[in-house]
């Protein structure tokens, strides 16, 4: 049969069936705020199917994964596919196999067009398809592309390399430490391998491990000794883990914080008491000596706790100075005194010490002390982070600023203006166009009605911290909505000092309100992260933790993986290491150059069906 014989053949036969089987989607997974597929590369790939294979360009594959494909395809590469709104139900008809694609034909698909979609010859279809000469063009059959025949760039045809690297699926509940013991790898080498592990370690997937002779096993000495747990008083020096000889490094963590309580004597001889500043700072270290000793199996890194007691008086911190083993610290926590934290930067930042505050201060202790970090956004901090939310994401909506023209709420009015009218990109000659202001020198239903004419929907942000002004604007707020009978909606965005008038403010004002203010550190028991850990602390210990226990915990937790990971990239730069926590997650900041770097995220709650609820996050880049 000649060839246009059998070409008049296969057009006969293409439209026989109607029938065609969708290849099955695959799971999505939300990264960093976007949806994605997960194609695990294997041998025979190329960029060029797999686009085909998504419905996607080569372009957005490269895009979403640049680093990755620095060196070419490689076996075993997990790739970020994007979900559009092409392949959200369904993907492309074609799998690769070897030098070919796959390709499962369509309904009303001739063999003309198939070679014009791969861009790919007739007589090279026809040639590795020999029945589809003979016997025509089936609906949902599949027939083999050539991979090297399409006619398209070679980078992006090249068909994926093979290396000394294998594959291993992930399994549930496994951490990067446990793979790198199980292949006898370094952590460090398995994180630089697979590109700092952008996805975390999700079940099913597939992460790159280099090839290693297997660890000799050694069969462990029995012992009558049970496994110690943590013990609650509190050592000079506890040794977190013992060195091994294949660690990435050693690191001495002080910490300095006022843990001494006041005994009896002769003065006062009956009572014993813990003062505020050493309760907190007791739940806190317990928090992260908890997390050292719970989590260490996850991270390769020895770390010692050395544990300074410093109290108020500036003797105590002299005394800490002058200890030999205080010249020895990597990192230091604390102190939480204003005045003794900055002498503590400014003594370690010659060597490049991070120096970490983890209790609310205002920003100006970190200027000029670059090894300075600080973990709870400040006040200006929350501002700031609010103006780029609302700029960003509410900039079409009607925001108005509330000016209580208390003088103590100026400075906060103000700069909030100023961040405002910066993330909008306008100039200070046109400050009064960015954002509405309405000033308040008497608040009540007359003057609300002049101030809001309009009904409709308001986004109103009060940085105030005036608690006679705030208990009077939210009820006269409330009194106008109630009045006029719901012509009004609004959001009203406070301070989170505001948590402190719950007493003085009617539930149902908040609620109407819908009263919003950020809040750091929040324990919220329906969040089953918290819920957990709550569950687990107790299991352990036989009474519950608090919110400065948490605190410890995620700290320590994030210098465990600072440590284990990239140790001197996070010494000199802290705010390129984003992290998700239990109750606090970091995303730092330098706001001056030269100068430490601040906590810029900002949690919002709401308050809503009689408690704080999430309402909204900046910046909305997550973490690990």
């Amino acid at each position: 049969m000649g060839i246009v014989a059998k070409l008049i053949l296969v057009a006969s036969l293409c439209f026989l069936s109607t029938f065609v089987i969708a290849q099955e989607t695959p799971a999505v997974h939300k990264i960093n705020g976007k949806k994605y597929y997960l194609h695990v590369v294997e041998k025979g790939n190329t960029l060029y199917g797999i686009s085909r294979q998504y419905a996607v360009t080569v372009e957005q594959i490269e895009g979403e994964n640049s680093e990755a494909l620095k060196e070419g395809l490689k076996e075993n590469q997990t790739l970020l596919i994007p979900v559009t709104a092409e392949n959200k139900k369904e993907l492309g008809p074609v799998e690769q196999k070897q030098d070919f694609l796959i390709h499962r034909v369509q309904p009303k698909e001739t063999l003309y067009s198939i070679c014009k979609l791969y861009n790919s010859s007739l007589e090279d279809v026809l040639k590795a398809n020999p029945d589809v000469a003979e016997s025509g063009l089936k609906s949902d059959s599949e027939i083999k592309i050539p991979v090297k025949q399409i006619q398209v760039k070679a980078e992006v045809k090249a068909i994926a390399k093979p290396d000394s690297l294998k594959g291993h699926i992930v399994q549930k509940g496994e951490t990067v430490y446990g793979i790198s013991k199980l292949y006898n790898v370094n952590a460090e080498e398995l994180n630089r391998v697979n590109n700092g592990f952008p996805i975390g370690l999700k079940e099913g997937a597939v992460i790159r491990v280099p090839v290693r002779p297997p660890m000799q096993q050694v069969k462990p000495v029995q012992s009558g000794k049970a496994t110690p747990k943590v013990n609650d008083t509190l050592p000079k020096e506890t040794l977190v883990r013992p060195k091994t000889l294949d660690s990435s490094g050693s690191y001495r963590i002080g910490i300095m914080l006022p843990m001494n309580p006041t005994f009896p004597d002769s003065s006062n001889q009956h009572n014993f008491k813990i003062s505020e500043p050493s309760r907190v700072s007791l739940n806190f270290y317990r928090g992260f000596q908890y997390a050292l000793d719970s989590l260490y199996r996850n991270y390769e890194v020895d770390i010692k706790v050395l544990l300074f007691h410093v109290s108020k008086d500036s003797g105590s911190l002299d005394r800490v100075l002058n200890d030999s083993s205080f010249k020895q610290v990597d990192v230091v926590v604390g102190p939480l005194y204003t005045d003794q934290f900055e002498r503590v930067a400014d003594r370690l930042k010659t060597r490049g010490v991070p120096v970490i505050c983890p209790v609310p201060k205002p920003s100006k202790l970190l200027f000029k002390r670059p090894n300075t970090i600080k973990t709870t956004p400040s006040e200006s901090m929350q501002l700031n982070s609010i103006a780029e939310l609302l700029a960003k994401q509410y900039g079409d909506s009607n925001v108005i600023l509330v000016n209580s023209n208390r003088f103590q709420d100026q400075e906060n009015v103000e700069f909030f203006k100023t961040r405002y009218r910066s993330v909008m990109g306008v100039p200070d000659t046109f400050a009064g166009e960015v954002i509405k202001e309405v000033k308040f020198w008497e608040v009540n239903y007359e003057t609300l009605r002049m101030r809001f004419p309009d009904s409709g929907k308001y986004t109103l942000m009060v940085p105030s911290s005036s608690p006679v002004f705030i208990t009077s604007f939210i009820s006269q707020l409330y009194n106008l909505v109630d009045r006029t009978d719901s012509m009004y909606q609004f959001r009203v965005i406070g301070m989170e000092d505001w948590r402190k008038l719950d007493e003085d403010i009617d539930i149902r004002h908040l609620h109407r309100l819908n009263v919003t203010i950020p809040v750091t550190s929040y324990v919220d028991m329906r969040d089953y992260k918290v819920s957990a850990f709550y569950r687990a602390y107790f299991s352990r210990f036989g009474y519950e933790p608090d919110g400065f226990t948490i605190q410890g915990f995620d700290l320590a937790h994030y210098l465990l993986e600072q440590l284990t990971f990239r140790p001197q990239e996070w010494m000199s730069k802290p705010e390129q290491t984003p992290y998700q926590g239990i109750v606090e997650n970091y995303d730092f900041a330098r706001v001056v150059p030269g100068s430490g770097v601040e906590n810029r995220f900002v949690r919002l709650y709401e308050y809503k069906n009689y408690r704080l609820k999430p309402y909204a996050n900046w910046p909305y880049r997550k973490s690990r």
